[in-house]
């Protein structure tokens, strides 16, 4: 356990320079029964600004998220809060699903804590338990661990004489104690991710300075106070010195944990940790999609890395589609109430609930791994991309004969491209053309479909305007509607943005990290250093919402998309790549429709999801975004013409793309 790319910003001249082992010294803690805890000046971090309260909801969100420590581990599941704070598995799956409690997977599981030891001078507050997830199940074993919160007195005497002669006597000492103990008793049972020690504690004090406004919240005005965090461990009974690897692991711990610090906020809104993003496994739980993708992993990727015959470098592709197939499977348990073919029974003649998957459509398929491991997995469906690509020939034949090479033409520029002389410009493509006619109720997906993107919405209302179908968009590169690219400009902040601003940052290293600004350091109206700081705050930070070019992208097909009627809703997936957010179109109102086993919601809600739709209005409505939009690039027809000239180029592979291939996504 642990992981930290990040330099430590410690002052040289505070370090010794010395081996871990000639550094040690007794700990402070003084722990009921329990000799031998140690500590060392270099396992100090001194003069933080950090408020009890932030380190307190930083460890919150670190406990749930271990994969911040370890690149070994994928999380830990909650299996016992004393608080009720965070959630176990079972609490998030009823809780974001809705899922009746007949539906759910499992039992409640019960793990008991480690019993609690005394602390001279702290009280119990709390206790929680988790379970470690390794990402390789092969190699490592997950690992239960109970962690205690301890609070020290509001006032009490500094354990360093000098640090208390020079804090005054109307200064304060405010002590939280966090301490980890593995369930397990030697040192041989633990995993190769977990630091050999019998048990690991945090303790921060922070001496807080009563000049210091109470309202103080960023780290930008004057702080208030000053603290320090220092790390004590109870190793196992040995002559050896510390092990390297072990000491590498402490002190990136320690630096990891003031780095994550510097990003937190407390929040009352987040019980998960001011570090928690809520538009991140907000659709479905993370243990949901990481189990699921694990055994996909474990099921497909060797195969499809070893047979790889596109120029492009495997293992990223594989694991990308790998991932995103693991979220939709979960999604459309949710939605459809269907599992995977190996996990599905018999249906019984009185079984009224059962339905059957309605079908999915990969638009701009690209490689076709989605379409392939879907297909395998037991959900019918094909894909279509402008061109065809070299690695559809190792799949099976009829997984070959549903991916087909194919140039979707938008119907409403289909509708204004006529004469003689549009009929030759379709013609002259070479290829088979479609308008988007696909059955009812087909899933659309839109992954990193680049030109279709902002179609996306449009394309799914216009297959069926009396009930549009419901789809996943995963934007990528920014185009407009004829496919030229396009930067669309940054939404515009409502007020409600920016009240939830903070609670929307994320400071989690799988996030989005755009590199494209749309201003480098836009600069306030009165110029002055307090009006910059407010501007940049006040900036919405998290990426559907930011001023890059991708974030403009998300805004713009979720806004057209709310235009034509969807409740739209966006998530973070996680995948290995930054252009990772995904915008889903009409869950709710499917879910409520063909999953009526899962928990219902509000009567309103529903209510308002079965209201019916009126397709004449609906199609007005398309064809007046479709007339606004296209106006900027001379028009509907004008458009079209663009659109028709781009997709001959990529059908004959001379457009441009991302690495998946060019055009029309991938």
């Amino acid at each position: 356990m642990g992981r930290s790319n990040k330099k430590d910003t410690r002052d040289p001249s505070k370090l010794s320079g010395k081996p871990l082992s000639e550094t040690l010294e007794p700990s402070i803690l003084k722990i009921e029964s329990e000799e031998g805890w140690v500590t060392s000046p270099d396992l100090v971090y001194d003069d933080l600004p950090f408020t009890p309260e932030v380190m307190y909801d930083l460890t919150s969100f670190l406990l749930a998220n271990p994969n911040m420590n370890s690149s070994h581990l994928f999380r830990a599941d909650i299996l016992f809060d004393s608080l009720g704070i965070l959630k176990t598995p079972l609490e998030k799956e009823r809780l974001h699903l809705g899922t009746a409690e007949e539906q759910d997977r499992g039992e409640v599981e019960r793990v008991e804590p480690v019993p609690a030891k005394d602390v001279s001078g702290f009280e119990l507050k709390r206790t929680v338990v988790r379970r470690l997830i390794p990402r390789n199940p092969k190699l490592d074993r997950p690992l239960e661990q109970t962690c205690h919160f301890y609070e020290g007195p509001s006032t009490v005497a500094a354990h360093r004489d000098e640090k208390a002669e020079e804090s005054g006597p109307s200064s304060s000492l405010e002590r939280l104690l966090v301490i980890y103990t593995p369930h397990t008793s030697t040192k041989e049972d633990l995993p190769w991710y977990h630091p050999l020690l019998r048990s690991l504690a945090f303790l921060y004090d922070f001496r807080r300075d009563p000049t210091a406004a109470s309202t103080t919240t960023t780290q930008e005005e004057k702080p208030q106070g000053s603290g320090t965090l220092s790390l004590h461990f109870l190793p196992f009974p040995s002559e050896e010195p510390i092990p390297t690897r072990l000491e590498r692991t402490l002190l990136a711990l320690l630096t990891t944990q003031v780095r994550l610090a510097r990003g937190t906020r407390p929040s009352n809104k987040t019980p998960e940790g001011g570090n928690y993003n809520p538009v991140k496994d907000n659709i479905i739980p993370q243990h949901l999609i990481q189990n699921t993708y694990l055994r996909l992993k474990l099921k497909y990727a060797s195969d499809l890395c070893r047979d790889w015959v596109e120029e492009t470098e495997p293992s990223k592709h594989v694991f990308e589609d790998l991932a995103i197939t693991a979220f939709l499977i979960e999604l459309w348990r949710d939605m459809y109430g269907v599992v995977p073919a190996d996990g599905r029974k018999p249906p019984k003649d009185d079984d009224t609930t059962s339905r059957k998957f309605p079908g999915f459509v990969d638009v701009a398929c690209g490689n076709g791994v989605l379409v392939y491991v879907l297909l395998m997995e037991g959900y019918q469906g094909w894909g279509f991309d402008a061109r065809r690509r070299k690695s559809w020939s190792i799949f099976p034949q009829w997984v070959q004969e549903r991916l087909k090479e194919s140039i979707y033409i938008p119907k409403p520029f289909a509708d204004v491209v006529t004469g003689s002389e549009g009929e030759d410009m379709l013609l002259d493509l070479g290829a088979e053309t479609h308008t988007g006619t696909f059955d009812r109720d087909t899933f659309i997906i839109s992954n990193h479909a680049d030109e279709l993107t902002v179609w996306t919405p449009l394309m799914a209302a216009l297959a069926n305007p009396e009930s549009p179908l419901p789809f996943l968009a995963i934007p990528c590169c920014s185009h407009s509607l004829s496919g030229a690219r396009f930067r669309y400009p940054p939404p515009k902040l409502v007020k409600s943005d920016a009240t939830n601003r903070k609670a929307e940052t994320a400071a989690d290293d799988d996030d989005i990290e755009d590199e494209e600004e749309v201003e480098q350091n836009p600069q306030p109206a009165s110029g002055d250093l307090k009006a910059l700081r407010a501007s940049k705050m006040h900036s919405p930070t998290d990426p559907c919402w930011s001023k890059s070019m991708y974030g403009s992208l998300t805004a713009k097909a979720m806004s057209i998309a709310e235009e034509i009627g969807y409740e739209v809703e966006r998530t973070l997936i996680r995948i290995p790549s930054t252009r990772n957010m995904g915008v889903i179109g009409g869950r709710r109102r499917t879910k409520e429709t063909w999953n009526p086993v899962a928990k219902p919601s509000s009567e309103e809600d529903s209510a308002a999801r079965r209201q019916k739709i009126d397709p004449e209005s609906l199609q007005e409505t398309i064809v007046e975004v479709v007339r606004r939009e296209c106006a900027r690039e001379g028009g509907v027809e004008f458009a079209a013409r663009v659109w028709i000239d781009r997709a001959k180029s990529i059908h004959r592979g001379q457009g441009k793309g991302n690495q998946k291939g060019a055009g029309h996504g991938h």
